[in-house]
């Protein structure tokens, strides 16, 4: 858990927009991100779904 929240801040100090947790989902985009969703809940989603999430106020990372 503490490797991840060193990679999500380092990811937010230089920009990076994703965090890939995973291998292949299946899904278009492949592996998945970690998103907080409205400050409540967690979720894991494909890549290609991110933006939109960030579009309306989620923001990267696991909620805490």
């Amino acid at each position: 858990m503490k490797r991840l929240v060193a990679v999500l801040l380092a990811m937010s100090v230089f920009g990076c927009t994703t965090v890939p947790v995973g291998g292949t989902s299946g899904k278009a985009g492949g592996g998945s991100t970690l998103v907080c969703q409205k400050g409540k809940k967690t979720l894991s989603l494909p890549q290609d779904a991110v933006q939109a999430h960030l579009n309306h106020g989620d923001r990267l990372g696991s909620c805490q």
